[in-house]
């Protein structure tokens, strides 16, 4: 899947050695501070276990038709080649 291209610009100021413990990870991983802060982001921002677990639930009472993997696989197809 192609990065999307990076639009939007965030200042934060910080303590010299939280910086240059940043600056030590980037290097550690061959990437830049941003790069590190844009991980941290999307790891702050991922969806939790709780989450996902609740989803399955929701998933888990819906009614819908479901065969075994057999059955649904050839449905799949057979709708796929009806196309």
């Amino acid at each position: 899947m192609p990065e999307k291209r990076l639009e939007s610009r965030l200042e934060i100021r910080l303590q010299p050695e939280k910086l240059q413990m940043l600056k030590d990870e980037a290097a550690r991983k061959n990437t830049s501070v941003g790069g590190i802060v844009r991980e941290a982001i999307e790891s702050y921002c991922a969806v939790s276990a709780e989450e996902k677990l609740e989803a399955v639930r929701k998933l888990a009472e819906l009614k819908a038709p479901a065969a075994n993997w057999d059955d649904m696989k050839r449905e799949i197809e057979a709708e796929y080649k009806s196309d």
